[in-house]
């Protein structure tokens, strides 16, 4: 008993601190389940389905052409079923700062498609909130204390499976939000748990490099090449000899790896004359990203290394890969995304259940929880859908076009915040104005998705493109359910938990 009481503020106190945070967290890994689909949507050259032709020769070819710097290393990834086009990047030396373009598959020549920031976006936001080294450490945290609170609800639960089959929608507020609160809980929990403990844990190297770096001598990359048994070779500061093509070096991979698919291909220091080309081995069978990597010289295609990465290294790519849902096709990355949206309405719930007890006390902090609440659960999917339609709208020949959409995003999410500040004190009615409003951006998308491109939701189903069709039928469908509380929100749509308060709010 005492065990339970100690641990009902820990979870209280625990679980509503961060949940704000949380919430942000797991709404933009929720929408990461599908950043591929998404970053296809927001490129129109992709809707009409046609895959690339190109070859990584070609794509090399493009960057000896454009990028004139002497270069620290570039890489390039192939088409996939997912990503019908080449993916460039690089670095140059000295400056740290990474370059990626995508490549149009219509084009004969390599040409770069309008940028966009894409879903890789919501991957960020995800797990460094787009800060860096700093917002990783503020992550990691709130992933502690995610941990914290689900461990210390199951122990206050005593009556948890008993709670999950019940449900009182006509109940006062509290016992209705408490239920709600209790379904997504336990519907997620193996999930949450296993999601919050793998987040944290494959960026433990990050969160506590003191090991490394006292028995490396703070050459942490020499301690990574060990782990992972990859290949390095110092510069030689000579100039490079003629390139051996790439396009042969991945035929000789697939053949060395009995017909495996190739992923990422990657030149370091192809300038000088240690350059040396890494072709890792892709296989979309295994939870964990297979680490098969073969290194051959970049002048002479001589094979130097196979990579034999470490059995302790391999289980961690292993915790990532099922953090990350790159494994077991769409319906996996599906049950991801449900599960996702199953631990927003936890957190909605339980923050509302904090909000009904301290209600009848009269507390006077309320308005403003109410405000951050609108903020933050408003807020960031509105935020979202006036990113696609910055994407829409705003010219593809626009200079940094990507900054644009991602100043958009902060944009819109600032005026939703203020929205919510000034109308603290209206909390019904806030929060169907944002469902209205939510519901015209979501299912407004679609339309103005065909009207700017070719690949509208009739053409994408026509033939049988669903991976397209997908990203306008989940805008449709998030923009009914938006339309339908704020019906339920209004008048007599009103639900009985609200008209049902108190025997007392009834007579009167």
């Amino acid at each position: 008993m005492k065990l339970r009481q100690s641990m009902a503020g820990l979870h209280t106190w625990g679980g509503l601190l961060p949940s704000w945070l949380l919430f942000v967290i797991i709404f933009a890994g929720t929408i990461a389940c599908f950043d591929k689909e998404l970053s296809r949507w927001m490129r129109p050259a992709l809707h009409d389905g046609v895959a690339s032709s190109l070859g990584a020769d070609d794509v090399r070819g493009w960057l000896q052409q454009n990028v004139s710097d002497e270069l620290h290393a570039f890489w390039m990834h192939g088409p996939t079923e997912r990503e019908p086009y080449w993916r460039l990047g690089w670095e140059v030396d000295g400056t740290e700062t990474i370059h990626n373009v995508a490549i149009d598959p219509r084009s004969r020549l390599a040409t770069p498609m309008a940028e966009t920031v894409g879903g890789e976006f919501f991957f960020k936001l995800h797990y460094n909130l787009h800060a860096g080294d700093v917002g990783m450490y503020i992550v990691g945290l709130a992933g502690m204390f995610m941990l914290v609170a689900l461990v210390s609800g199951v122990i206050i639960h005593r009556r948890i499976f008993k709670d999950f089959f019940t449900r009182r929608p006509r109940a006062n507020g509290q016992r209705a939000w408490l239920d709600a609160h209790n379904l997504f809980g336990v519907v997620g929990f193996p999930f949450h748990l296993v999601l919050a403990y793998t987040g944290v844990a494959i960026f433990v190297a990050s969160y506590m490099p003191a090991a490394a770096q006292v028995s490396y001598a703070g050459n942490v990359m020499q301690y990574f090449g060990e782990v992972m048994g990859s290949y390095h070779r110092d510069e030689l500061h000579q100039p490079a000899g003629k390139p051996v093509s790439l396009d042969a070096l991945i035929a000789e991979s697939q053949r060395q790896w009995g017909g495996g698919e190739v992923g990422w291909v990657s030149v370091h220091h192809p300038d000088d004359a240690s350059a040396v080309v890494d072709i890792r081995r892709r296989d979309r069978s295994r939870i964990a990203s297979p680490q098969d990597t073969l290194t051959y010289d970049a002048t002479s295609g001589e094979l130097l290394n196979r990579q034999d990465a470490s059995t302790g290294y391999r289980a961690y790519l292993w915790l990532a890969g099922l953090h990350m849902a790159q494994f077991g096709g769409t319906l996996v990355r599906l049950l991801y995304l449900l599960m996702g949206l199953a631990g927003c309405a936890m957190l909605i719930g339980g923050l509302q259940v904090w909000l009904a007890k301290r209600e009848q006390r009269g507390d006077r902090s309320l308005p403003w929880v109410r405000a951050l609440n609108g903020a933050v659960f408003g807020g960031l999917p509105l935020a979202s859908l006036a990113l696609l339609w910055g994407n829409r709208l705003i010219p593809t020949g626009f200079a940094e076009r990507a900054v644009a959409e991602g100043w958009v995003f902060a944009g819109a999410w600032l005026l939703v915040a203020l929205w919510s500040v000034l109308r603290r004190q209206q909390g019904r009615r806030l929060l169907r104005g944002q469902l209205l409003l939510g519901a015209l951006l979501a299912l407004g998308l679609p339309l103005v998705n065909g009207l700017t491109t070719g690949g509208h939701l009739l053409a994408s189903l026509g033939r049988g493109d669903w991976a397209l069709a997908s990203v306008d039928l989940f805008l449709i469908a998030a923009g009914l359910v938006c339309a339908a509380c704020a019906w339920r929100l209004d008048g007599a749509g009103t639900p009985a938990v609200i008209r049902r308060r108190s025997p007392r709010v009834q007579e009167a």
